[in-house]
Order: structure tokens, then C-alpha cells, then sequence
């Protein structure tokens, strides 16, 4: 469901690459979307330990419904956020409650991960803050490119947190 809803996300932000509308607040907005996509794959396809014994795997199953539906509202939130008519608070605020959701589902997978390769604190620290931060930025200054800008940077410096905390594991 998580790779369908990613190609849904792909279809609702493609309005952005056409020849009349292609810029850099579209390059932006596809960094978004890589970016959670690339978090998402970090943890459950390098992190996650697949032989647990004694697991249901239940909360795993149970966890990616906050990933679908904040993966739903960053789409909606993308595929309005730039229109005049839509209001400005309430777009960055789905925007970013849809980032907060697919954490929250990241962190709580972090439950099954390998043992040597559990999230530190500092990536979830991280994610809050970074999180926070943009969300406060882009209300700060609610252009459509400042938006996509500050949102891009947010959710690839997620990503490269997420990443450098498993490259420094493995290198031990």
C-alpha cells in the first residue's frame, strides 16, 4: 500500500512538470517526495530485523497507517499548496502534519529494528526539530517557493540524518 500510495503521491505532484509550469519549486517539491520515500526505505529495508522471534508484527502492520495517511496528506497538501485560493495556514499545516504522521510511523518501526541498528535519540530529536523548524519557516514566510524550498530541505535533512546514524553503525 505504502509503495502504491508513493506512486500516487508521484501522479498528484506531476502537474508541477510541464513544459508551461517546470521550475525549481518543482524540483523541490520532487525532492519531498524522494525524501520520504528514501527514509522510508532506509528503515524498512536495511533496519528492520525480518527473524524476530516471538512477534505478531502486528504494530508493524498497524504502524504504516500513520505513514498512509500522512503520505495522503502531504499529497493533498502538494497538490493545493500553491493555488491562491487555498488558505495558507491550513495547506502548510496539512503539509506538515502529513510529515509529522509519516515519522511518527518511522519512529515507531524503529521497534523492529536490529539490535545494533536501533534509532539513537538524537535522530528522533532530529526529526522533531527539523520538523518544527520548517513548519515554523514556512508559516513564517507562506510563499509557494519559500514552502517548497523549506519543505525540501526538512525532509532531505531528515533523510541524511537517518542515513548518516545507519552509515556510522555499520562502519563500527
Amino acid at each position: 500500500m505504502i509503495i502504491i500510495m508513493f506512486g500516487e503521491t508521484i501522479v498528484g505532484i506531476s502537474k508541477y512538470f510541464t513544459q508551461n509550469t517546470f521550475s525549481i519549486q518543482s524540483i523541490m517539491i520532487f525532492i519531498i517526495v524522494v525524501s520520504l520515500f528514501f527514509t522510508y526505505i532506509v528503515e524498512f529495508d536495511h533496519l528492520i530485523e525480518e527473524q524476530r522471534t516471538h512477534e505478531t508484527g502486528n504494530l508493524l502492520i498497524y504502524l504504516h497507517y500513520f505513514i498512509l495517511f500522512g503520505l495522503s496528506l502531504v499529497t493533498v497538501a502538494l497538490d493545493f499548496i500553491h493555488e491562491s485560493e487555498a488558505n495558507a495556514i491550513f495547506s502548510i499545516t496539512c503539509l506538515y502534519v502529513g510529515i509529522a504522521l509519516f515519522y511518527i510511523g518511522i519512529v515507531i518501526a524503529s521497534y523492529y529494528n536490529k539490535t545494533t541498528l536501533k534509532l539513537e535519540n538524537y535522530v528522533i530529536v532530529a526529526f522533531i526539530v527539523v520538523t518544527l523548524m520548517g513548519y515554523f519557516t514556512s508559516m513564517c514566510f507562506a510563499t509557494f517557493s519559500i514552502i517548497a524550498g523549506v519543505t525540501a530541505l526538512t525532509t532531505l535533512i531528515n533523510a541524511v540524518v537517518i542515513t548518516l546514524s545507519l552509515v556510522r553503525r555499520y562502519e563500527r
